[in-house]
């Protein structure tokens, strides 16, 4: 229940044995009762704050609204604490984008169509065969770096067909330097070590007699 509050002098008479409470020589009508605890500019009887029976609680000239009594505000105990505020939530900042992840091309160019049985000189169907594979690597935006190996059958001796394979990959890596000045172009023998066939058929070993292009892009051209 709300309390009214109303005004008294400071010198007003408090009669807490009779039923009456005169101020400024008005008299209160209705029973006079203790409620709460009595601050500065309230109406106080052994610290507690005066209420009529008509719920009415009686302040000096001196009251404000800091120095108020909770039985005079609408409660009827002690005032209820102030909620605490909800701690700030940081906001998560919204995490930023992955790198896209580079493509990677690998061309295998059968070693037969590149070059002469035993030679590391381009012939002319392994020159158009780069030359298809140069339009082909034109879809691939920002190319950064080119990787050739060569590869051989198994005959001949270990050694002549490293020297052989590692010959092939250069002559085709410097066709790529060329036609890409700007890109890391590297290159590699592997003579006869890693077969993809076996060398026991001629089917095979023309398999295994090749040149390996790998490719890392960022981007290819959708068409």
């Amino acid at each position: 229940m709300n309390k009214k509050v109303i005004m008294v002098s400071s010198v007003a008479a408090l009669l807490l044995s009779s039923t009456a409470l005169f101020a400024h020589e008005k008299a209160v009508e209705g029973e006079i009762a203790l409620e709460g605890t009595a601050v500065d500019g309230l109406v106080g009887a052994g610290g507690n704050a005066v209420v009529t029976g008509l719920g009415e609680c009686l302040q000096l000239g001196g009251y404000s609204e800091d120095n108020t009594n909770a039985g005079c505000e609408g409660s009827d105990g002690e005032p209820e604490p102030e909620p605490e505020p909800e701690p700030e939530v940081a906001a998560t900042p919204e995490p930023e984008p992955a790198p896209p992840e580079e493509i990677v091309k690998i061309a295998t160019l059968g070693g037969q169509a590149l070059f002469d049985t035993d030679s590391d000189t381009l012939n002319g169907e392994g020159e158009q065969a780069l030359a298809d594979l140069l339009v082909d690597l034109e879809q691939y935006q920002e190319i950064s770096v080119m990787y050739v190996t060569g590869h051989t059958d198994s005959r001949g001796s270990e050694d002549y067909n490293q020297g052989l394979s590692e010959r092939r990959a250069a002559t085709v890596a410097a066709y790529l330097e060329a036609a890409y000045p700007d890109v890391n172009v590297t290159s590699q023998g592997m003579g006869e070590s890693v077969p993809v066939e076996t060398n026991s058929t001629p089917e095979g070993r023309q398999a295994n007699r090749r040149v390996e292009v790998q490719v890392t892009a960022k981007s290819v051209t959708q068409n």
